[in-house]
Parts: C-alpha cells; sequence; structure tokens
C-alpha cells in the first residue's frame, strides 16, 4: 500500500478546526490494529503510517489562523512534494474572499486538478468553486455560506443535507468539524471502512459509514 501524500492549504485567518481536524484524523490512521496503538504509544508516528500529511502556504512565513494562533507551514506552493490528495480548509467569508482573488492560489489548485482527491472544508468550497472545477457537480459547505456559493457559482448544485458530498474526485463538506467527518471518508475510501471506524474509535467520534 502506497503512502498517499496529502497537502493542506493554510492561509491568514483559516479554521484551525477546518485543517486540524482532517489532519489529526488522517495522521492517526493506521493499517493495522496493531499499528494503531503504537501509534498511541509512541511519540513519533511510524514510517508504516498510510498519509503523509502537511501544510503548504503561498509564502514560507507563518499564518495567524482565526483563532489567532499561528501555524508554520511545512512547504510553499512553489516546493512541496507531488500530491495525491489536496485539502481545502475554510475560514471567515473575508478571509476566503481574499483567497479567491488570488490568482497564483487558484491556478494552483486547478493544475491539481487530476489527483486523487481536491477536497474543502467548511467555506473552502468557495475557494474550490472560484477555480470552476465544482461546475455541473454536487457540493456543500458551511449551511451559513450554502447561499453564498449558490449565487456566486450557479453551475454548481449546491446540497444543503449531508456531512461529506463526492463528485467524481471532488469531494466537499458542510460545517467546521465536518473536515474530522471528511478525514474518515477519505479513509474509508482509500484503505476501507475497518480503517476507518478503528481511527474514530481511536479518537472517540461517531461516524457513519458511507
Amino acid at each position: 500500500m502506497k503512502k498517499r501524500k496529502v497537502g493542506i492549504l493554510i492561509y491568514d485567518y483559516v479554521d484551525l478546526l477546518d485543517f486540524s481536524g482532517p489532519a489529526e484524523v488522517l495522521t492517526l490512521t493506521s493499517k493495522s490494529k496493531a499499528e494503531q496503538a503504537l501509534t498511541l504509544y509512541k511519540k513519533n508516528l511510524l514510517p508504516t503510517r498510510p498519509f503523509e500529511v502537511f501544510l503548504i502556504a503561498e509564502n514560507a512565513v507563518p499564518i495567524k489562523t482565526h483563532s489567532e494562533i499561528r501555524v508554520e507551514p511545512d512547504y510553499t506552493i512553489d516546493n512541496h512534494p507531488d500530491l495525491d490528495i489536496l485539502i481545502i480548509p475554510g475560514a471567515p467569508l473575508r478571509a476566503v474572499q481574499s483567497i479567491i482573488k488570488n490568482k497564483k492560489i487558484k491556478n494552483w489548485i486547478i493544475k491539481h486538478k487530476n489527483i486523487e482527491y481536491i477536497c474543502s472544508v467548511c467555506s473552502g468550497a468557495i475557494i474550490l468553486g472560484e477555480t470552476g472545477l465544482l461546475n455541473g457537480k454536487k457540493a456543500t459547505t458551511h449551511h451559513l455560506a450554502l447561499k453564498v456559493l449558490q449565487e456566486n457559482y450557479p453551475d454548481i448544485q449546491v446540497v444543503s443535507e449531508g456531512k461529506v458530498i463526492q463528485d467524481s474526485n471532488l469531494i466537499t463538506s458542510g460545517g467546521v468539524s465536518s473536515g474530522i467527518n471528511m478525514g474518515l471518508y477519505l479513509v474509508e475510501k482509500t484503505i476501507g471502512k475497518t480503517a476507518s471506524e478503528r481511527t474514530a474509535t481511536t479518537i472517540e467520534f461517531k461516524y457513519t459509514s458511507h
């Protein structure tokens, strides 16, 4: 089983849980019950883990989250490893609006349109919507941003029900905590139901298998 490389975009005022939720899910996922036990015991993550997760920003400087906690990216959009999965977290709408005006980030996302999965969490769907990749596809977002997504991108089939919506290789998820659901969904899709259930038990999260 190959180790999938997962890049999570971060930017100023990003919601902390939007990216830390799926990051925690994916990094704590193991390929077996024995490895899961070792993961919880050892300080460092096992080299055999199925996902390698890292944070990517436009520039190599710390970003300030919406919670005012500063986070340092591992890579920039110019120097990161090849990705299998890209996750785009959300933020307050003013912060999201700043990102959708950033052509460099927009083009960078579009460049990855053929990777295994591109995912959004919460209002990150608006950033993904701006790329045009969601046109003609089903998608969801935070309940307070559903109207914004539909009005600004009328070609998207906006879904108000459901925590996680997949259409082709694009996965969108609803509110802030839905990034955890989305992370577990990714585990189920790539490794299997047993692994996703094991990870959900590890983090004591109630997950409904898809």
